[in-house]
This record gives C-alpha cells, sequence and structure tokens, in this order.
C-alpha cells in the first residue's frame, strides 16, 4: 500500500473525475443498448460477453484484467459508432457457495457462534502435482495452472475467510443460509464495476440458480432441448469423483486439479505362488494377487520381476470371495468406487502389509517367459500413483534397467534388504525392436546417456522421453503370436485379450491429484448418471466448423481449441450437491455449473425484460417466469413456430424475438485460457446444437492469467488486489491503464503498481498542460499548418489514428495504449521543441487534444470524458464521439523525420567527439580537430546519393533480390559481378581492397532489404535531405547549442572548400545517405553586444512589443540580461513559460527576493535540481552557481560542461554514482564547503581534460590537505608537469610548499607573514621565471620585511577578517 507519507491529491482529482463522469453517464443512460427494428449491417451492432464471475467474493483484478478486455473492445466498437451491447451476469450455480456455508455451519457447532478457534490448524496443503514426463504430442495445448488453484488463500477457517472481507460476527452467522451469499456478493460486484466504470447495460444483470424463477425456466428449457436432440444420454462412466460429497467433482467444483481427467490402465494381476508366507497366513484359501497398474500391456512379455518400495505401505483388499488385491489404500479406494471391491464404495483391508513383507514373493504374471518371477525393491516407486507395485521390463523401461543393474551390481544393497542372488534376473527379455535403439532400447539409452543409478531421475527422464514414443510408434514386436507387427497397431488387441482372459482388468484414476472444495482428494468413480455427449462425430465436426470460421486472434487459442476437441468426450452433467437448477426429468439432480452456463449469452438478449435492474425475481416484469415455456425459448432463439397458445402480449413476443434476431450472433467472448478445455468449447458446441448456422459466435479472444508485480497473485502471501482495493488505492483511470499496459496474448500479463503509480502522475500532469494552454489559447500561432514541424506532427497524429485503430481492432491493448497515447505524447513532446520561431499552431493542438481524448477513451473513458466535457467543451459524451478522422499517413515525411532526428542525435555525438577530441585518433597518429568552448558554428555536409562500388553493389543487389521470398542470390554470384563490373571501370587491380570495403555494405544492406523491402536497395533515400536539414536548422541550432548551421552537399567542391582546414574531417568521416557529417568552428564575432540597446530602443522609440520578435532574436536579447530577468518572464503567457530554459547562458544566485522557477521569496534546492536538468537537456558548455546546495545529478549529467564557476555552495558526496565531467577544462571553487579530502581528490580527477583552475579556500571547509592532481593542468607542477599558471588564494593563514612554475602569483591572509616569506628562503617555495606576490595582512601586523632574489613585486594590503 502506499506510504502515509506521499500525497495523494493527483489520484483524488482522478477520483473525483471518475465520480463526475459516472453522474453523467447514468443520467444520460449512455451505455443502455436497445435493438432496432432493421437488421444490422455489417459493423453496425457489437455484442460481446465475459464469463459471469462466481459470487463467492470481492471481484480481483484478475476477474478486472479478463474484463478489460471485453470492455476497451466494446468501447471502441461504441466509439467507432457500432449500436454496442456489453451485459453483465453474476454465477452462483454449483457447490461452491454450498461448500462454504456448510463450512460455517459446522464451524458454529464445533467452536461457538461466534467461533473460539482453541488452535490454529494447518490449512491442508494441495499435492505436489508431479512433472509429467510423458512426452507431450506436437500440438499439445497446455495452461500452466487452473484458475482455482490460483485462487487457493491459505486462511485456516471458512469463518476467518469472512472475516476478512470486512465481516462482523453477527454478519457472517447468517451465511450459514448458502442465499445469504447470493444476496450479499453480487450488489457489492455491480457498485465495484459501476466506480471500475465498465460500459454495461445494467438493466439485463441477473443471477443464475433457481433464485431467479426466469433464468431457471431458460435452463430447463436447454436441459430439454438437447435431450430431445439426443445430446443428453443415461450412462456408466469413469468420472472423477468426491467421497466427501457423494457426487461427481467438475472443474467449478474443485480447489486443485482443474482439467484433469481420468486415467486409465491395465492392471496386471499378478498371482502369488503358494505357500503363503507367514504374514500372509490370514489369506490362506483365497487367491492373491500383486495388482499392477501399467500404460504399456505389450511389454508384459518382457518381464523379468515385480518391485516394491521397501518402505511403502500395502494392504490386501478383498476384490471378491475369492480374489485378493495387494496395492496401497488409495489405490484400492479407487477401485472401491468402480465396483472392484468386495463392499462398494468401501475398501476391505485384510492384512496390512510393507514393501519388506512382499520381497521374494514367487510370482506367476501373464505372458511373461519366465514362469516364475520375484518381487524385489526398487527405491524410487511413487505411492501417489498407480497401485504401487510396478512390473519390471528392463529391456524397454530404462527405470527397470537401472535399478536391476543396481541389484546386480551391488551385493550391499541386495543383503540390506534381504534379496537372494537367484530371485535376481541375470538377463533381460528382448520384447521390441526400436529403429536407432535395437532390441534392448533401455540398455542402450542409459549407455548413451551414462546413467549411473536408479536415483539419476532427470537422465532417466530423458531416456524415457527418447524411447517411448518411438517404441510405440515405430517399435515392432519380436515375441508372441504378434511376431513382427507394429506395436500400435497390436497394443489394443493384446489389452482386450488380456482382459477376456481374466489375467487383467481396467483400473481408473486421476491423472493428477484433484482436491474438491470440501477438503478431499477425488478419486474416479464408475458412475451412472447424466451425460452430455460431446465428442459424438456428427456433433463435433459442427463444433470444428464454427471453429473455422471464428476469429480467435491467436494461434495458440485456436491450438488449444482444437486439442480439446480432440480428447473431450461425454460430461457428466448432473450433480446431487449444491445450487443450481433440478434436471427437469429427474430432479434428484441438479444441472452442473458449467453445464447451465453455455447458452445464456442468449439470455441476455431478452434478461432486461424480465429484470429491468431487478437481477433476482424480476419483481419489474410484466411476464411471469411461468409464461416462459418451452414453445415461448424455441420461438426466440431457435427459429420456433409462433407461440400461439402463449398468453404473452404480442407485441411483448415481438420485442423480444426482435432483440435476439439483432444482437445475435454473439460478435466476441473474452475468457481466460484456462477455460478453453472446458466453458469455451462447451459453449460452441451447444451454440452449433441449438442455434442456425448464422447465429454460431463469430470471436473468442483469450487472455493468461494476470501476475502482480511479476509475482503469482497470491492471499496468503498478501500479494493480492480486490478490485475495490486497487481503485481505492489508485483510482479506476490508473488500475484500467495499467491493466491495459499489463499485456496482450495469451501469455500469463504483468500488473505493475509502478505503472499504475506512473498514469497517475502522467494523466494528472497532462490534464494541467491542457488547461494551461487553452488558457493560453490566444497566444497559440494561428493559420493553416505550414511549417515542417507542423507537417511531421500531423503526419504522426495520422500515423496514431490509424495505428491504434489496428491494435484495437486486433484487440491489442497493450498496443493501442503504446500507439494512441505514449507514441502520440512523445510526437506532441518533439512538436513543442521542434517549433522555434513562433511557437505551436492553435489549430493542430486542439485537434491532439480531440484526438488523444478520443483514442484513450476505451481505455480511460472517465479521463476522456472529463476531457471532452469540462476542457474541450464538447457536445454530448465522448464514448459516442466516434473514431477521429484521419488523412492517409505520410511514410516518407515519417521517414524524413527520423532522419532528421537520427542525424541531430549524430551530431552531437560528432559535436563532443571534437570538443573532447579523439583519444583514440592522437594515440594512433591520426589528426585530430578540437574546437573551443565558444560560439559555435556547424557546417554540415550531405552526400544524397550513393556512388562509386557502393552504386555498383547496390544495383547488383537490386538485381539478386526476390522480392516475394526476400531472398538474394549467392554471394559468390554477387561478387563474381561486381568484379565484372569493375574490370570494365578499371578497377579490377583494386577488386582486394574493394572487396574489403564491399562486404560489411553488401551484408548490411541485404539485412535492409531482409526487413524493410527492395526500397532499402535505392541509391537515394525518398526524399531531399538538405531539404530536410535547411527546413530545420532553427531546431538543429537550439539542440546543439551552435550560433550558426550551414547546410553544404559534399559533392560539391566550392561546399567542399569552405570547410577550409577541416575538410580533412570529411575524408576521415565522409557522408552516405542517412548519414550526414557535421564539423563544428568557433565563430570569431558576437551578436549580442549590441543587444541590450536593441531591447530598450524597440520600447523606446516605437513601442514595438518583444512579443512581436522572431523566436531566435528574442533569446538572443535574454542572454545579454541578468538572469533574475530572464527568468521572471514565465509568468507573461503561455508562450513564455519554457522560454527562459532555452536561453543558451544563464547565472544561477539563490538569494532571498529571486524569482527562479517557483514563484515565491526563497528558493529551494529543487530549483537548482530544475537548473542542472534543464543544462543536460540543453547542452550547455559554461554554468555559474552561487550560495546553494548543490544536487549530485551535477556529478554526472552535465557532460557538455567546458567551464563550471562555483561559488559559496556545498557540494555533496554521491557514494552510489560516480563523478564525470569529461569535458570541463576549466574549473572554479571559490569560498566552498567540501564532503573531505578524499571527495576533492575524486572531483578533480573525474576531469580528464583540466587545464584552468582556481581555487579560493575558507576556513570550517572540511579539508585538510588539498590535493590536487590532475596531468592535465597548465599551472601545477607536482603532478602536473605542463603546469604554467597557478593562483593560490589562502585564508587559512598555511602554505605548503610547491613545484617549479613558470608565473606564480600568491596571494596570503596572515598574521605573520614573515614566516611565509621565511619559508621562501629557507625552502625555496617557486622556482620560477617570475613571482609577484600579493599579501593581505592583518590589521595586527606593524612592520613587515621581505627579502627574496627570486621575487619581482610584492604587494601588502590591510584586510579586516569577520
Amino acid at each position: 500500500m502506499a506510504s502515509e507519507a506521499k500525497s495523494f491529491v493527483r489520484r483524488d482529482r482522478l477520483l473525483e473525475i471518475e465520480a463526475a463522469a459516472r453522474t453523467w453517464w447514468e443520467e444520460e443512460g449512455v451505455f443502455v443498448a436497445e435493438s432496432r427494428k432493421d437488421p444490422p449491417k455489417a459493423g453496425e451492432k457489437f455484442f460481446s460477453t465475459f464469463p459471469f464471475p462466481y459470487m463467492n467474493g470481492y471481484l480481483h483484478i484478475g476477474h478486472a484484467f479478463s474484463l478489460s478486455k471485453v470492455d476497451f473492445a466494446s468501447a471502441y466498437h461504441r466509439l467507432r459508432g457500432a449500436n454496442v451491447l456489453l451485459p453483465f451476469g453474476f454465477h452462483c450455480t454449483g457447490m461452491p457457495i454450498k461448500a462454504s456455508a456448510d463450512k460455517l455451519s459446522r464451524e458454529m457447532q464445533q467452536f461457538g457462534n461466534p467461533p473460539v478457534f482453541t488452535d490454529t490448524k494447518q490449512a491442508p496443503e494441495a499435492v505436489q502435482e508431479e512433472s509429467d514426463t510423458t512426452p507431450a504430442l506436437p500440438d499439445q495445448f497446455r495452461g500452466k495452472k487452473s484458475k482455482v488453484a490460483a485462487k487457493s488463500g491459505g486462511q485456516v477457517y471458512q469463518w476467518e475467510i469472512m472475516r476478512s472481507f470486512g465481516l462482523t460476527d453477527t454478519e457472517i452467522a447468517r451465511f450459514q443460509d448458502p442465499y445469504e451469499w447470493l444476496y450479499y456478493f453480487p450488489p457489492l460486484a455491480v457498485e465495484d464495476l459501476r466506480a471500475y466504470g465498465l460500459g454495461c447495460d445494467w438493466r439485463r444483470s441477473f443471477v443464475t440458480t433457481d433464485v431467479n424463477p426466469f433464468f431457471d425456466a431458460f435452463v430447463r428449457w436447454q436441459m430439454r432441448k438437447l435431450k430431445s436432440m439426443g445430446k443428453i444420454v443415461k450412462d456408466r462412466r469413469y468420472t472423477i469423483f468426491s467421497p466427501l460429497d457423494g457426487q461427481p467433482c467438475a472443474d467449478h467444483d474443485r480447489a486443485t486439479g482443474e482439467g484433469v481427467q481420468p486415467q486409465e490402465y491395465t492392471l496386471i494381476k499378478m498371482e502369488v505362488v503358494q505357500p503363503f508366507p507367514l504374514k500372509l497366513g490370514p489369506l490362506e484359501g483365497k487367491r492373491v494377487f500383486l495388482a499392477a497398474a501399467t500404460l504399456r500391456p505389450e511389454t508384459m512379455y518382457g518381464q523379468t520381476n515385480a518391485w516394491v518400495l521397501p518402505d511403502g505401505k500395502y494392504g490386501a483388499y478383498e476384490i471378491s470371495e475369492t480374489d485378493v488385491f495387494v496395492l496401497t489404500e488409495r489405490a484400492a479406494l479407487n477401485l472401491a468406487y468402480q465396483n472392484l471391491s468386495k463392499i462398494p464404495q468401501n475398501p476391505s483391508c485384510l492384512v496390512e502389509l510393507t514393501g519388506y513383507d512382499l520381497i521374494g514373493l514367487p510370482l506367476r504374471s501373464p505372458l511373461a517367459v519366465n514362469e516364475i518371477i520375484y518381487a524385489l525393491p526398487m527405491l524410487t516407486i511413487l505411492t501417489n500413483k498407480g497401485t504401487g507395485i510396478v512390473t519390471s521390463v528392463p529391456s524397454d523401461a530404462p527405470d527397470d534397467y537401472m535399478a536391476l543393474h543396481d541389484l546386480n551390481a551391488k551385493p550391499a544393497l541386495r543383503a540390506k534388504y534381504g534379496v537372494k542372488d537367484e530371485w535376481v534376473p541375470s538377463a533381460i527379455v528382448p520384447i521390441i525392436n526400436i529403429p536407432e535403439f535395437g532390441d534392448k532400447a533401455a540398455e542402450k539409452v542409459c549407455l548413451d546417456l551414462k546413467i549411473k543409478s536408479q536415483n539419476d531421475k532427470e537422465k532417466l527422464a530423458e531416456a524415457k522421453r527418447l524411447t517411448y514414443l518411438k517404441g510405440f510408434t515405430e517399435g515392432t514386436m519380436l515375441i508372441g503370436e504378434f511376431v513382427g507387427r507394429k506395436v500400435q497397431e497390436i497394443k489394443p488387441i493384446i489389452k482386450t485379450k488380456l482382459i477376456e482372459s481374466g489375467e487383467a482388468i481396467l483400473y481408473s484414476e486421476p491423472e493428477k491429484p484433484v482436491m474438491s472444495r470440501s477438503g478431499d482428494e477425488c478419486v474416479v468413480a464408475l458412475t451412472d448418471q447424466w451425460y452430455i455427449t460431446y465428442g459424438e462425430s456428427e456433433w463435433r465436426k459442427m463444433a470444428e466448423e464454427c471453429l473455422s470460421n471464428m476469429n480467435l486472434y491467436s494461434e495458440e487459442t485456436r491450438h488449444g481449441f482444437e486439442h480439446t476437441l480432440s480428447w473431450l468426450n461425454q460430461w457428466a452433467c448432473s450433480r446431487s450437491f449444491g445450487l443450481g437448477t433440478r434436471i427437469p426429468w429427474d430432479e434428484q439432480f441438479l444441472v452442473e455449473s458449467l453445464s447451465d452456463s453455455s447458452l445464456y449469452m442468449a439470455y441476455y438478449t431478452v434478461s432486461h425484460i424480465f429484470h429491468d435492474g431487478d437481477m433476482y425475481k424480476g419483481s419489474k416484469s410484466l411476464i411471469s417466469p411461468q409464461q416462459m415455456n418451452d414453445e415461448v425459448w424455441e420461438y426466440l432463439f431457435c427459429d420456433g413456430q409462433y407461440p400461439k397458445s402463449s398468453d404473452i402480449p404480442s407485441d411483448v413476443l415481438s420485442k423480444m424475438k426482435q432483440e435476439f434476431d439483432y444482437w445475435y450472433p454473439l460478435d466476441l467472448r473474452v475468457s481466460g485460457k484456462d477455460l478453453i478445455q472446458n466453458h469455451l468449447t462447451f459453449f460452441l458446441y451447444n451454440h452449433t446444437a441449438l442455434m442456425a448456422t448464422r447465429n454460431w459466435p463469430r470471436g473468442i479472444r483469450c487472455n493468461g492469467h494476470i501476475m502482480l508485480n511479476s509475482e503469482k497473485m497470491s492471499k496468503s502471501t498478501g500479494n493480492f488486489r480486490t478490485l475495490r482495493q486497487a481503485i481505492e488505492e489508485f483510482s479506476a483511470t490508473a488500475t484500467r491503464f495499467s491493466l491495459a499496459d499489463a499485456g496482450d496474448g495469451v501469455d500469463d500479463a504483468n500488473f505493475v503498481f509502478e505503472t499504475a503509480n506512473a498514469a497517475i502522475l502522467r494523466l494528472t500532469k497532462e490534464l494541467t498542460w491542457m488547461e494551461e494552454v487553452l488558457a493560453a489559447e490566444s497566444s497559440l500561432r494561428t493559420g493553416p499548418a505550414s511549417t515542417y514541424a507542423d507537417k511531421v506532427f500531423e503526419n504522426d497524429m495520422n500515423i496514431a489514428v490509424r495505428l491504434t485503430e489496428k491494435a484495437y481492432k486486433d484487440c491489442l491493448f497493450r498496443e493501442a495504449l503504446k500507439n494512441g497515447f505514449y507514441d502520440l505524447q512523445a510526437a506532441r513532446d518533439e512538436y513543442r521543441l521542434s517549433c522555434g520561431t513562433g511557437g505551436m499552431n492553435h489549430d493542430l493542438i486542439l485537434t491532439f487534444m480531440d484526438v488523444q481524448t478520443r483514442l484513450i477513451e476505451p481505455i480511460c473513458p472517465q479521463f476522456a470524458e472529463y476531457v471532452w466535457r469540462k476542457l474541450l467543451k464538447k457536445e454530448g459524451s465522448v464514448v459516442n464521439a466516434g473514431w477521429p478522422a484521419s488523412n492517409e499517413p505520410d511514410l516518407v515525411l515519417k521517414g524524413a523525420n527520423k532522419y532528421l532526428q537520427d542525424s541531430i542525435v549524430l551530431m552531437r555525438k560528432l559535436l563532443q567527439r571534437q570538443l573532447l577530441g579523439s583519444k583514440k585518433a592522437a594515440k594512433k597518429g591520426a589528426q585530430v580537430t578540437a574546437v573551443a568552448e565558444e560560439k559555435l558554428k556547424g557546417l554540415v555536409y550531405v552526400n544524397e546519393q550513393f556512388d562509386g562500388w557502393r552504386a555498383h553493389c547496390l544495383g547488383i543487389l537490386q538485381r539478386k533480390f526476390n522480392q516475394q521470398t526476400r531472398g538474394f542470390a549467392p554471394d559468390a554470384e554477387i561478387l563474381a559481378e561486381l568484379k565484372e563490373i569493375l574490370h570494365k571501370d578499371g578497377q579490377a587491380d583494386d577488386f582486394k581492397q574493394i572487396q574489403k570495403l564491399c562486404m560489411p555494405f553488401l551484408k548490411f544492406k541485404k539485412d535492409e532489404a531482409i526487413a524493410m523491402g527492395s526500397e532499402a536497395l535505392n541509391l537515394k533515400l525518398p526524399f531531399g535531405e538538405m531539404e530536410v536539414l535547411e527546413s530545420n536548422m532553427d531546431l538543429i541550432k537550439r539542440q546543439l547549442g551552435l550560433e550558426e548551421v550551414e547546410i553544404f552537399s559534399a559533392t560539391d567542391p566550392e561546399d567542399v572548400a569552405k570547410a577550409g582546414s577541416h575538410a580533412s574531417l570529411l575524408k576521415q568521416n565522409p557522408p552516405s545517405p542517412g548519414n550526414p557529417t557535421a564539423i563544428f568552428v568557433t565563430m570569431t564575432y558576437k551578436v549580442t553586444d549590441f543587444l541590450p540597446r536593441l531591447f530598450d530602443l524597440l520600447f523606446l522609440i516605437c513601442g514595438f512589443r518583444i512579443s512581436q520578435l522572431p523566436h531566435e532574436l528574442i533569446l538572443r536579447i535574454l542572454s545579454s540580461l541578468p538572469t533574475k530577468d530572464v527568468v521572471a518572464t514565465m509568468v507573461l503567457s503561455k508562450r513564455w513559460h519554457f522560454l527562459w530554459t532555452m536561453v543558451p547562458r544563464l547565472f544561477y544566485y539563490d538569494m532571498q527576493g529571486l524569482c527562479l522557477c517557483k514563484l515565491g521569496k526563497i528558493c529551494g534546492s529543487g530549483d537548482i535540481q530544475v537548473w542542472v536538468r534543464a543544462a543536460q537537456k540543453c547542452c550547455v558548455r559554461e554554468l555559474i552557481i552561487e550560495i546553494v546546495t548543490l544536487p549530485r545529478s551535477l556529478y554526472k549529467c552535465c557532460r557538455m560542461l567546458v567551464t563550471l564557476k562555483l561559488s559559496n555552495a556545498v557540494l555533496v558526496d554521491d557514494v552510489a554514482s560516480s563523478v564525470s565531467f569529461p569535458s570541463l577544462k576549466k574549473l572554479s571553487l571559490v569560498s566552498m564547503k567540501y564532503p573531505g579530502d578524499e571527495f576533492v581528490e575524486r572531483l578533480l580527477s573525474a576531469c580528464p581534460v583540466h587545464e584552468d583552475l582556481v581555487v579560493k579556500r575558507i576556513h570550517g571547509d572540511s579539508v585538510a590537505i588539498f590535493n590536487i592532481i590532475v596531468p592535465s593542468l597548465k599551472t601545477l607542477n607536482h603532478d602536473a608537469p605542463s603546469l604554467e599558471l597557478l593562483g593560490v588564494f589562502d585564508d587559512t593563514g598555511g602554505l605548503s610548499p610547491l613545484g617549479v612554475v613558470v608565473e606564480a602569483k600568491v596571494e596570503v591572509s596572515s598574521d605573520h607573514p614573515e614566516q611565509i616569506l621565511g619559508s621562501m628562503s629557507q625552502a625555496p617555495l617557486f622556482m620560477c621565471k617570475r613571482t609577484h606576490i600579493l599579501l593581505l595582512v592583518s590589521p595586527t601586523v606593524k612592520d613587515m620585511h621581505m627579502r627574496d632574489r627570486m621575487v619581482e613585486s610584492t604587494y601588502a594590503c590591510a584586510q579586516r577578517f569577520p
């Protein structure tokens, strides 16, 4: 949560705006959707839905993320002029609410009301899902985690969960009644969604279950209709089952394991040979089997032994009067629910056993070559999968091979478990030949992978991946009655023969652990219940046809549906526990929660006629639920006959029919990708079965889950936000902004709190900017958009409109936010900077505000509504304002502007290189052209067309380029043609040298053409480079801090001659198309000498208004004024607000009464930070600062600074960052305070080209020894051999001996000057050509004598110290 010290003014302003927008929308019924009599044409209507959320708590950010997609899409289509319907319902069907209510009741019975919990019970841990080592098919689609699993919260008791919702104990007690939940949470959800700004027609909202008699009648009709079509049957099937609930456990009834299906095994009956050991004595007279579950019955020919887990817990369970199975308790429970127990659903254990008791048992196993095999110890058996008994086939199973290898190779291991040598098979039995692996595939792959033991799990998993699938698809049998036949052909045959012979049975268990919401581990049961026949061949073809014509927005989503359709089979649609609608023909059962939510989109079209704001019983309806019989539903939704027997008024019936026919088909359904495997596929099946083809759904968009700050959303860790909390913390506007920015596609997205906070700041600052611009609207430049900057900005807006439209259409909302807000803002900021003289164009700025408001409306509608009504003073609501008009984008102009901006960046680098000199070039002896830091002039040279060998290369590439494949002929062919051309030009002798140059060029241009197309191979850019640069010379000057800029052609000898002595730079760095070369020279005159007079004359002589002057001239005038007056101009008008920041030379003096960035009597440290940022942005080369505490940003931001003068300032150390002044040559430190000696050394050593140092010290400056170690100084000779001039001003009264200098001026303030002068004779202070000494003598000094043959002149004066 935000800290208490944080200001919430900006967020609160957004909340106020949202409240106002909500009031406008509700008063005007903006989102009320009504059908029209005429059928809609393409694009005239848009009907979209979101899976109604389950109402056992508050809506959270996960709901909002998926919901935002359909909300943004609907808002876009509404803005496009479509008639949009976005309804919202609330799901209450199923067992979660009933299970939670029952938990509360049990807790009250056990602990009282309110309950007093005597201990902290640990929340049940979800069973760890083991990694699936079975190779996935190429088109297999898997979600990362079930939605329900992601919700697990970690609270111990249901009562505590309810307290976390903010309920009192008195209120919680009422929730024992499951229907209390239905009346409590849905209204809260409506309130949250209204605050969120959902563009919903709330008249159509409803809840499910029989508490809503209209929806109850609708579901009953749907079920009867499906049954009459033969789509619902009663059958006996394996299904995931909750023993505690006594009913099947469907996906939405599970706490973990959503999407898990029954896994079928073949249970091999390995008979224990008598006589039985003592431990099995109670089983005498019965047939006892070790029951091993296998997925590969065809490999039973290769059995050499059985495996048991020594420490595993087993039992001997009665299967029938005569048969006993030895297996784990978990497996026995599954068998009991599959009618494989003496007592159904109640496994009977005759003897409890451990794995030790089973080691050494002699067994007869079906199909085994060896008549007797033995049970042996294996240490890696999992007892939560299968039966805990494993058949061993070491020829084909890597696990078996390594476990047998360990027993054979380790006598100590055999001794530990009492394994006799004769029990251990010495040879393996080859049974299948696999290409590349032979007839002993397990042995070969284990040797190839260098697997050492049965505990090497990762390598063994890889070994199985390599062999199992290949063995099934390509393996050939070597043994048994099917010798020579493919494994995949005979596998089902062998399985059937084993079952028919009684040597094996079918056994099923959940493929992964499943926990019900009631808290028990589920099993697989063979149940007799009602099923919907999903997967039936003809019905599946219809679903696949529907899918093929749908817009799914993602290939991954399509693959997910295709995979689900390939395996989905009969679905149990009835339950005996929970809330919902009764099965009409078998009312002991309820319709399960996924079966009553597959067609309700049609119910939305008429629900407002039933409910009209009452989401429960429809108290305002003119129709009774009893009137909605099957004949009426058939007429409305299935093109049935007019219900003549109905007593519903004909106009009402016609209205309902019109509503459905107008809104259907559904245009878009948005959901999380985890619902593909159930709800969304059911949605397709039901629509294709019950609706006409024209009403089949048109689009589904799926998204991933959402994380918070890059971590999984979890209540137990506190990384969780309800929608209500997010709105309170960030505002709905910033929440929506961050949801759009969180991510697109089906990968998991990321809601970042920093993004939400940044959105608050950015949007409120944008409001302030628009308010200020509109307040000073008259100062904007009028007339048509005529300048280059105008045209670029207008083009950027056209591009933003087109790209944003495409992004919204494709449901890529992060991309829409980028194009329609971030990029548009960047274009506006660039335009402000580029305008120069004359300022921004009035019409363009207002167009920008209009366009930005419309483009951001789908994502931030409240913000847009406020701007539309209050700032732009527009009529009506922005949500219906229409999509902004745009002209065809000029891509050439876009490219030209990119060229301009890139060229400015390039010139800035060249300028820095010339200012600093090229160290690398200097080391190699190359010529280095440096310029002074005074007034500079830029000479920009352009070569607009490739020539010479480069032109030849491009011509060849054009001929060798395939536009369709975007590929080129082989390099050898290209080089051969180049050599031939050069030979004709007489350059064949230089081919090797030219080849070295052209190969990188060829590669670069080939890569460009592959990415951009054939236009990358043109000899010229599609625009005039010189024209672009000449049109923007003012911008270039301001960006680089130049006095003048001239543009020349590098191919014109006269232009090249104008470079004078700098022409060599053109040879070192020749310009080429897209890459101009700039040379910078020092100006020889100043223009500011006469400007102060000009300023006065303009007012005195003719009353001329300065605001009428050109932009450039105003800046020159301001440069001559005191900084105080320059900064004060910011209050004149909007045009002047930022003008002062563009002045190339400003003097900062922090004193009372000075008007700077903040208007006030005293300026604080925040002001100097603004100045430093401005200095960095404008590449300032001279900076003078007095009386201020310097910001840390000064040390590393002003990289172009050449002169820095600091006076009466405080330097602050910055341990976390480095100090860097790469361009600094002159440094003045007068009356400064320092962090310490070490900092002085770091400061001076950070100036690699430092030449001129002035230091005046004061008492208390926190420096004991002022060490100056700067080799480039020209005034010091200790560690600066090139020192020529040193000025030392010392108020401390002491002076250390110095080395040899050329000329020295020493100014010393001391009570005892004779000591200073005496030191010069004892140890010569200077060895120099000329010495001048100025002594600032204290008034206490009465007499002073000095003799030194080296001193040419001495000056003395009195100085009074404070």
